[in-house]
């Protein structure tokens, strides 16, 4: 008898220690998002890491070795296929709404944010992204407002009194409907903020309290230069991240942070079907995840690590034909986005620079591989040569036009044919409805297992939290 309460009271032990364990909160939250990051741009990339192409001699994207993994759907309220405002206020307050919807719901009332709810419980908080701060996913974690209102939206970033916010500009820094308001950087000052441009920037002025972090560039009115084309020291979201971390760290009169991160660039890539610039955005993504994971190996009781996206877009598909081969070394040849190769071409138009196919071939060879060191064959040159003809020669304006993007038709045939060489194919120019992935690790990430909508990402993290 004496035995048997002995095993009692140590099984007792055992699960109140188990169930304090259980209950724990994390002290650090960083929740990343891929902006249009299908399973598809997931396995491309990884088959191009496994394929020998990862300089920092890492053999697959960090996030796939989580332990919680899911499917999660992204339809809006009003929609299948979601846009970002609607699919990130999904991700930031648990509440589907309509598109174009940021931070409200389908009634334009306001809904409250998993972040701005920590911060009222004493968190530090960081937005980053690779794109515009006062665009639809990272407005959504502190914004209320129709998309189109995005000088409002700026303005409620700096009203968040959010600790940290980072990315390549703010797209609407004047009032053109109201002039006597603000010019959006100085209202960011008023309200306490320290504007840093670019790493030196951010360097020089890294213990203000609070900080805006943004591009050097002051003409920048969309997102950062691609990593394809990005000059090395210049601001990208590895660099962001890091800042972040450190900042957020030192807020020592803080209970945490909890930190958004979102690839913004991703999407930007899969509009126009650019699968060389979406692998390389992909991989500045899981960089900076990686960041999060060191962070999380020196804190593996206390960090919490979401990884997911808010939408799929352009319909990748892996094999562009049942019996192509993949060649995915020919992402290294590409030297340029296809949006920046079809601005160069569209002033080499202009200026007559390519006034010959010989000299358009050679553009388009240095650039994207083609010939040089991709076998191109007589009836798919000829092909292009046509194009050529009917664009250059006969001064055709016709253009290939997707969300963010112009492109010159010859530049998207050849483009076209590089995905088929690397052996992808793309369904769309816009968003999917496909499901889009989840991972998870660290404190309290068993809680996401049996996720599959993007509501139940905030709620479940309101629910460790302890949030009402």
């Amino acid at each position: 008898m004496k035995q048997f309460a002995k095993k009692s009271l140590v099984l007792f032990i055992a699960l109140f220690f188990t169930a304090a364990l259980s209950a724990k909160t994390p002290k650090y939250i960083f929740y990343c998002i891929g902006d249009g990051m299908s399973f598809a741009h997931v396995m491309a990339t990884q088959l191009f890491y496994e394929n020998g192409n990862y300089e920092d001699g890492n053999e697959s994207l960090v996030f796939l070795d989580f332990p919680v993994r899911s499917a999660i759907r992204t339809y809006a309220n009003n929609s299948l296929i979601t846009c970002s405002a609607a699919a990130g206020t999904a991700l930031a307050t648990g509440h589907k709404t309509n598109l174009a919807h940021i931070g409200i719901g389908p009634d334009k009332q306001p809904l409250t944010s998993v972040a701005k709810q920590l911060r009222d419980k004493g968190y530090a908080i960081g937005i980053i992204t690779s794109g515009q701060l006062d665009d639809a996913t990272p407005a959504a974690f502190y914004a209320g407002q129709m998309r189109n209102d995005t000088y409002q939206i700026g303005k409620e970033g700096a009203d968040s009194q959010f600790d940290f916010l980072a990315g390549s500009t703010l797209m609407k820094p004047f009032n053109r409907r109201d002039p006597s308001q603000p010019y959006i950087y100085d209202y960011y000052r008023q309200k306490g903020y320290t504007v840093c441009r670019g790493p030196e920037g951010y360097n020089s002025k890294k213990n203000a309290d609070k900080i805006l972090l943004v591009d050097t560039d002051t003409t920048l009115k969309k997102w950062l230069p691609y990593v394809i084309e990005r000059e090395p020291g210049k601001l990208g979201l590895e660099f962001m991240v890091q800042a972040g971390i450190e900042k957020l760290y030192k807020k020592k009169n803080k209970k945490g942070f909890f930190m958004m991160i979102e690839g913004a660039s991703i999407d930007h890539a899969s509009h126009p079907r650019d699968i060389a610039t979406a692998i390389k955005e992909t991989i500045e993504f899981d960089r900076s995840v990686r960041l999060a994971y060191e962070f999380y190996k020196k804190h593996p009781d206390e960090t919490l690590i979401i990884v997911t996206a808010d939408h799929e877009t352009g319909g990748l598909t892996i094999g562009e034909t049942t019996t192509h081969p993949f060649n995915w070394e020919y992402v290294n040849y590409q030297k340029m986005s296809k949006e920046s190769l079809s601005k160069l071409f569209q002033k080499m138009r202009e200026t007559g620079e390519i006034d010959t196919w010989e000299k358009t071939k050679k553009i388009l060879a240095e650039n994207t591989g083609l010939w040089d060191k991709i076998p191109v064959n007589a009836g798919e040159e000829a092909q292009l040569m046509q194009c050529y003809y009917e664009t250059i020669v006969k001064k055709s304006s016709k253009q290939e036009i997707t969300l963010y993007a112009k492109s010159e038709p010859l530049v998207a045939d050849a483009i076209a044919l590089l995905n088929k060489k690397i052996g992808v194919g793309w369904t769309s120019f816009s968003h999917t409805g496909g499901f889009v992935p989840f991972y998870a690790i660290g404190c309290q990430a068993r809680q996401f297992g049996a996720l599959n909508d993007n509501i139940e990402i905030p709620n479940t993290i309101r629910k460790i939290m302890k949030i009402k």
